[in-house]
């Protein structure tokens, strides 16, 4: 895992994490696992080059439908970041600071200047959409385009090592992350500081740290109690939007663990009255249907994300549709 060089760091001076402090050290540990993975540099980009891969997974509930690219940075005296020409396709900077409020989007080419915040450091999350991950020419265009986005640090100081209490984090995010499966969207729980709803944000932090705000992608997240080793399935509408959607099946802590477990819609098939229909559980239990992905035996939920959502689904009235189990193999 990445996070195994941060558990070292620990030591008898370790500060024990509370709900009040849960969003700076969980981002604390978050920043330093990602800065983990660019070789213990800050303020410098580290790119992931294919699709996620089961074994590295930084942070909780990644996905395949976009290409990563992470980064911490010294904020304290401001940063010069570059978007460039991407010939219309989706991509978008999220600037997101060291207590889990997002500062800024960019998603359209140019210049930014980014002013000092309420936070020394923050993080730069770079997405950009793959429409085919099985066409290495595909994969080679993004990777170029991951290279021209740059930002430039104007103090360039590296990040400091946290002190927090491992154990006590893992618990209280455990107890965070059973509670979101309480909601069914991380509605106002990510955004601005002074903006979002400081009674549920901490739940964001701890199911989906790093997500976007609703206005950009909202995400709704699928948290019926399944019976475990069960198959089940959904027919959604298709959600409004004017960028893409995806649903992803991830086991009960927020990692996915096979890799058939994403449809979205690029790879959709539809019903003839313009639905869709996903099964979750293997292809012994529903048979060879469309749609079909893996459900981790030991527990599972899935998150569905719309990038640029329309009005329907940011005013609530598009919904999950629930789980029906499926009792024998799909014909």
């Amino acid at each position: 895992m990445a996070f195994a060089s941060v558990a070292t760091a620990q030591n008898d001076t370790s500060i024990k994490v509370t709900p009040e402090t849960f969003n700076r050290a969980e981002s604390d540990f978050m920043y330093q696992a990602i800065i983990n993975n660019a070789e213990g540099e800050s303020n410098t980009y580290y790119h992931f080059r294919n699709i996620t891969q089961l074994d590295k997974q930084t942070v909780i509930r990644m996905n395949r439908d976009v290409l990563y690219s992470g980064s911490v940075w010294d904020n304290k005296e401001g940063l010069t970041i570059t978007y460039p020409e991407t010939d219309g396709r989706y991509a978008t900077i999220q600037v997101m600071d060291n207590d889990h409020y997002t500062l800024d989007i960019f998603n359209k080419p140019g210049t930014y200047e980014l002013a000092p915040a309420e936070t020394d450091f923050v993080y730069l999350i770079l997405r950009i959409q793959v429409i085919d991950p099985l066409d290495p020419q595909e994969i080679q265009y993004i990777n170029d385009l991951q290279n021209q986005f740059t930002a430039v640090s104007k103090s360039n100081e590296s990040f400091p090592q946290h002190n927090w209490d491992l154990e006590s984090l893992a618990d209280v995010r455990a107890q965070y992350v059973s509670d979101a499966l309480n909601y069914d969207s991380f509605d106002g729980m990510q955004g601005k500081r002074g903006e979002v709803n400081e009674e549920t944000r901490h739940i964001a932090t701890a199911a989906g740290w790093g997500l976007l705000p609703e206005e950009a992608a909202t995400y709704l997240i699928f948290g019926e109690d399944v019976e475990k080793g069960a198959s089940y399935k959904s027919t959604f509408e298709v959600p409004e939007n004017t960028g893409f959607w995806s649903i992803t099946v991830y086991n009960a802590d927020g990692y996915m663990e096979s890799d058939n477990n994403i449809v979205n819609s690029s790879n959709v098939t539809l019903n003839d009255d313009g639905t869709f229909t996903v099964y979750f559980g293997s292809e012994e239990q529903v048979g060879d249907v469309s749609n079909r992905l893996d459900a981790p035996a030991d527990g599972w939920n899935y998150l569905l994300r719309i990038y640029e959502p329309g009005q329907s689904v940011l005013n609530g009235e598009y919904k999950l549709p629930k789980g029906e189990k499926v009792n024998s193999t799909a014909k």
